[in-house]
């Protein structure tokens, strides 16, 4: 729900001509906590500080709206009950007992008069934000967000953050951080968790030529690497991520089936690490 403040003017605020619970009056566990209460998703005691003490009685007989000349009285005039009743009255007051009833659903007592609460302000923009704040991009090149709406300006926001250059960092600076996590493959002389190729024997690559046929665009071979163990093929993947590994286990088959002794493949998908045409054409592979 949501309301609006007008002219200083709030109807959440608690009305003065009734008396609220106090916060010294909810009631609190062994150790001191407000009961129900939840670090996650705050308070849930139904007795907090809009519960109202003294509701207003029925407009009947409350002594600000009753008219005497309509309603049947309750005793003759001069009758010595008046004060008693009087007394009785302002003596459960000032005992100050909140009324409630249990409530079916959550099977508890609630108090059946509290203030009503109509929600926090609409939020008519968003707060100001100093201009150093967007230091990559130059002053000509500004988006002035103070003329789009609430709504336009977080989209374009988000907008310019997927775009491949956009206004929060400088052209070049992600693929310069990528990079940098596989320099260490050039340095080393590996070609694993890279696309670069290796070396292939042409005797091998013939007789695993059936398997290659099989996968046909969906990968291509980069590298075989021969141990005394075994060999280790090396392919570039180009299916969809979620069938990678799928994929790299069927091709260990094929590869046996053909006689070739194989204990490994690797799919290499370089940054790739998402299918974005299945992200809603999202090709921004992110911060792995």
């Amino acid at each position: 729900m949501v309301r609006h403040q007008k002219d200083g003017f709030d109807p959440n605020d608690l009305d003065p001509k009734f008396e609220h619970l106090k916060s010294s009056d909810i009631p609190v566990d062994e150790e001191g906590v407000e009961t129900m209460y939840d670090p996650i998703f705050g308070r849930a005691n139904p007795f907090d500080g809009r519960t109202i003490v003294n509701p207003q009685d029925s407009y009947v007989i409350d002594d600000e709206t009753r008219d005497d000349a309509i309603v049947t009285p309750t005793f003759h005039e001069g009758d010595l009950e008046i004060q008693a009743n009087a007394d009785f009255k302002s003596f459960r007051k000032s005992l100050k007992i909140v009324d409630t009833y249990v409530d079916p659903y959550l099977d508890m007592e609630v108090p059946r008069h509290q203030a009503k609460w109509y929600g926090y302000p609409e939020k008519i923009s968003y707060p100001n934000k100093p201009d150093l704040e967007n230091r990559f991009t130059k002053p000509e090149d500004k988006t002035d967000f103070s003329k789009l709406t609430p709504y336009q300006a977080r989209r374009k926001a988000v907008e310019l953050a997927r775009s491949k250059n956009n206004e929060w960092l400088p052209k070049g600076k992600s693929v310069e951080f990528h990079n940098s996590k596989t320099d260490i493959f050039k340095k080393k002389k590996l070609t694993v968790g890279s696309l670069m190729k290796g070396d292939i024997d042409p005797k091998i690559k013939s007789k695993i030529q059936p398997a290659l046929d099989v996968l046909g665009s969906s990968a291509d071979l980069l590298e075989i690497n021969e141990f005394d163990t075994g060999m280790v093929f090396r392919f570039h993947y180009h299916g969809l991520i979620k069938n990678k590994r799928g994929m790299a286990a069927w091709t260990e088959t094929l590869i046996r089936d053909c006689g070739v002794e194989c204990t490994g493949v690797v799919f290499e998908t370089g940054w790739r690490k998402r299918d974005p045409y299945y992200d809603g054409g999202d090709k921004w592979f992110g911060p792995y």
